[in-house]
């Protein structure tokens, strides 16, 4: 163990010693007898939002309240999440100025988005993520606790699905709208204490807004076996296959399509995914050993593939590119594919040591090979590929503190080791370990006081590091310190407010000026911000929300120039409303305002007629209604209308979004 690994436990080793000392000044009257009873099983030392920073919490009855059809439009109206759709159609989360790579997303413990972390947060698409089979999203924000990794700078989404024993009997849903859109799912649950099930299937099909067209088809599972009342198992798993369309870059000026001159392919146009399928598997074993002591081990496994294709019969020569040498074909469609798999165990336990302290503790290892293929020229049915993989090691601890009855405190520490390896181009063996800290402080009975501080190490991808055309072996790691404070005030019983300051410093951050340029790391980066939220109870019919962010994001360059960090909203408001009126019917309105944001564009990257330089992207608000009625306790139906004033916007360059469009459906119970 080095040096600076025995320094930062020998800090945490004393911090622990001295928070006893600290609550018995706090609270002299504090309660030493054992209080849990025989019955109880310590699955999760302490819920998350009573310790997290910041923490947004959405249930299935907030999904089916709004309306939403994917994990996109589910997540809009969180404060500090920022999503955009641009180059090959896949919609991006940023949390608080950081992309989809600096944040993972679990559905029932299972990482589904690895190849994030392999490549980029383009391999990533949340709107392919339905939410029919969700009963729970947890978004943390912040230091997130050390069982999730080190490598989580932007925060952690946390997915639980449905299960048999909540959700009896079956649903039938249907669907049409604008486009030829169309939506079909069944679910069905049931059981009783020792085994209970939950399955759900659909497809989902649409013409697309500018003629995308996108079909999906998924089905999904979760079985529960109880062994008497001191262990469970729990199988669950889902598939999905996509085929869709990516949108063409648009050129402003002329409403015409831009052909790039560098990237992947340069050139090509029509852009498709084809055969995108995806399989998670996970198999979760939780045992109560005795009233002070659980444990939980879990086995998992996240499979993808997809196939990239690109039209060379659109291939403009304009663009001065030979194609006949740079690995695809101007005659016909050019296809390249990537694979990939993520293997992994993880075991966990708490430890109730007494009233006041919780351990928790725990290591993981997992495994994720990457394959991609070139586009070959006289037969499209031989590839050659190119081989990467990432090996990952955690072990962890962390300490929840019931100090007294006003404060909770959790201290935890991490230490992650991450090998990264390509085929013939090298390999990254590099490790750290990091501290986090969180404490709750109830002032009164409405006035609750959060703060935390915690470092980040995020590793280099295995594309970052040993991409054929944007690699860079020398990169070094993202190191960041994280700081929040946050206060929650109850107005009265129908008005809360919430409020939280952050700050990010990011040494190193890994960037890539444009796509002629290999990765490299800026000098600093710093990010920070302001996140406000009102929640109001107007009467027993109508509630609405409020909530802001402001970000200040900027960075320095390798050849010192400090910019703003991409499409990043300074200023970002949602807002909604929700009335239910009598015989049944609903109605509910939100609206998403989104201030201007840098794009890093020079105008030197594409065959534009106009060569305009488009650094910052126009504000938009955008509005969206539902209504709804439940016609009895089996059916109901509703009418969704989005972006209801029909604006015009990009959520990133070059990529237009689409105007007014509506969806009517229908729910029925069985």
């Amino acid at each position: 163990m080095n040096k600076d690994i025995r320094c930062k436990v020998a800090i945490v080793n004393c911090l622990l010693l001295m928070l006893p000392g600290l609550a018995c000044a706090a609270d002299g009257n504090a309660k030493t007898n054992e209080t849990t009873t025989v019955d109880e099983v310590v699955v999760s030392a302490v819920p998350l939002e009573k310790y997290l920073v910041t923490t947004s919490v959405i249930t299935a009855k907030d999904i089916e309240a709004k309306g939403a059809r994917n994990l996109t439009e589910v997540l809009e109206d969180v404060p500090g999440l920022n999503l955009h759709s641009g180059r090959k159609g896949n919609t991006a989360i940023d949390i608080r100025g950081l992309s989809s790579s600096e944040v993972k997303i679990y559905i029932d413990g299972v990482l589904i988005n690895p190849l994030a972390k392999m490549t980029s947060s383009a391999a990533m698409d949340t709107s392919m993520i339905p939410v029919n089979n969700i009963a729970k999203i947890e978004i943390i924000k912040g230091p997130a606790p050390v069982i999730y990794g080190s490598d989580a700078k932007g925060g952690v989404i946390l997915i639980t699905t449905k299960s048999g024993n909540t959700n009896q009997g079956g649903n039938l849903s249907l669907a049409t709208g604008t486009w030829g859109t169309w939506n079909g799912s069944v679910s069905y649950g049931g059981g009783n204490k020792k085994f209970n099930y939950y399955f759900d299937a659909a497809s989902e099909r649409t013409d697309g807004y500018r003629n995308y067209e996108k079909d999906t088809r998924y089905f999904n599972t979760k079985l529960k076996w109880t062994f008497g009342n001191d262990s469970s198992l729990t199988f669950a798993g889902g598939y999905s296959t996509t085929d869709k369309d990516c949108p063409n870059a648009i050129d402003p000026a002329t409403g015409k399509r831009i052909s790039y001159k560098t990237g992947f392919w340069p050139g090509l146009n029509d852009w498709q995914y084809r055969d995108w399928e995806k399989t998670n598997l996970s198999l979760d074993y939780v045992k109560k050993v005795n009233k002070k002591l659980d444990f939980d081990i879990k086995v998992y496994r996240f499979d993808e593939k997809q196939g990239i294709w690109a039209n060379g019969a659109t291939y403009d020569s304009s663009t001065g590119v030979n194609a006949t040498k740079s690995g695809y074909s101007k005659d016909r469609w050019n296809a390249s594919y990537w694979d990939s798999d993520l293997t992994g165990v993880e075991m966990s336990s708490n430890w109730k040591l007494n009233n006041m302290h919780t351990l928790t503790f725990g290591m993981l290892y997992n495994t994720i090979d990457w394959s991609n293929s070139d586009s070959a020229l006289s037969d499209p049915d031989n590839y050659s590929w190119l081989d990467y993989n990432n090996k990952r090691y955690g072990y962890y601890m962390q300490d929840n503190i019931l100090a007294n009855d006003r404060t909770t405190v959790t201290i935890g520490i991490r230490h992650d080791r991450n090998e990264v390896e390509g085929e013939g181009t090298g390999k990254s063996d590099d490790s750290d370990t990091n501290p986090t800290i969180n404490m709750v402080y109830r002032l009164d009975d409405r006035n609750t006081l959060r703060t935390s501080y915690g470092q980040t190490y995020n590793f280099p991808s295995a594309e970052q590091l040993f991409g054929t055309t944007s690699g860079n072996p020398n990169l070094k790691a993202e190191k960041a310190k994280n700081y929040e404070l946050g206060l929650k005030h109850v107005f009265d019983s129908t008005l809360t407010g919430d409020i939280a300051l952050f700050q990010n410093d990011i040494k190193d951050k890994i960037n890539r000026l444009s796509k002629k340029t290999k990765y490299n790391n800026m000098n600093w980066a710093k990010i920070k911000g302001v996140e406000l939220e009102l929640n109001k109870e107007f009467s027993d019919k109508v509630n609405g929300f409020l909530n802001y962010t402001y970000l200040d994001t900027k960075g320095e360059n390798v050849d010192g120039t400090v910019t703003e960090l991409t499409y990043t909203p300074k200023h970002h408001i949602n807002y909604g409303v929700n009335y239910q009126a009598g015989k049944g019917y609903s109605l509910n309105l939100t609206g998403h305002l989104v201030g201007r944001r840098y794009t890093g564009d020079t105008g030197k990257d594409d065959t534009r007629s106009v060569q305009t330089v488009y650094s910052h992207l126009a504000s938009y608000n955008l509005v969206d209604l539902k209504i709804s009625r439940k016609v009895s306790e089996k059916q109901d139906w509703y009418v969704t209308v989005y972006n209801i004033f029909d604006k015009d916007y990009e959520d990133e360059l070059f990529y237009p979004s689409p105007g007014i469009s509506m969806m009517v459906g229908t729910n029925y119970k069985f």
